[in-house]
């Protein structure tokens, strides 16, 4: 009998061939839409992070770099606001990525209560990389489809979007 061999473990963020996670019988009837929307969601977040990892990012921290400006420092509670996500989890991001020398923190010149964070000569490379991830990205995901359905595509997202109020429940 020949010995075993042990499955090759695949990270959780690794989409699988076909429809990742697979659609649902419950799902299609209740809500294929959303479940379409969830499904695309997590493959877009899996495979941004597996090309942030060579650049050694997690998925989300993009996010934050992109919302930094080139040459001005922005006010963290500004960066907890347009990323919409709570205070602790920015507060975990900046200290990896000043840790990672992307980032810098120090107080506003105004008010030395504020906290500030600015992009680093590193983080600006990075966000420069980053650019060309989501460019990346973009053609990926829509590259199949004409000028008019991307237009169109892009509308409609932006109308549910819109429709959407996480802190009404």
């Amino acid at each position: 009998m020949a010995p075993k061999r042990k499955a090759a473990r695949r990270s959780p963020a690794q989409p699988r061939a076909g429809t990742w996670p697979e659609s649902s019988p419950l799902a299609d009837a209740h809500g294929p839409i959303v479940h379409t929307i969830f499904r695309i969601s997590r493959k877009n977040r899996a495979m941004v992070g597996a090309l942030l990892r060579p650049l050694g990012l997690f998925a989300g921290q993009e996010l934050l770099l992109m919302q930094l400006d080139e040459r001005a420092a922005r006010p963290q509670s500004e960066l907890i606001a347009a990323l919409g996500i709570d205070h602790s989890t920015v507060s975990k991001m900046l200290q990896r990525m000043e840790a990672a020398g992307v980032v810098a923190r120090g107080a506003s010149a105004a008010d030395r209560r504020a906290g500030v964070v600015r992009l680093t000569a590193a983080g600006r490379r990075l966000r420069r990389a980053i650019e060309r991830i989501w460019q990346q990205m973009e053609q990926l995901t829509v590259a199949h489809l004409s000028a008019g359905e991307r237009t169109a595509l892009l509308a409609l997202l932006r109308s549910v979007e819109a429709r959407l109020k996480p802190e009404s429940g």
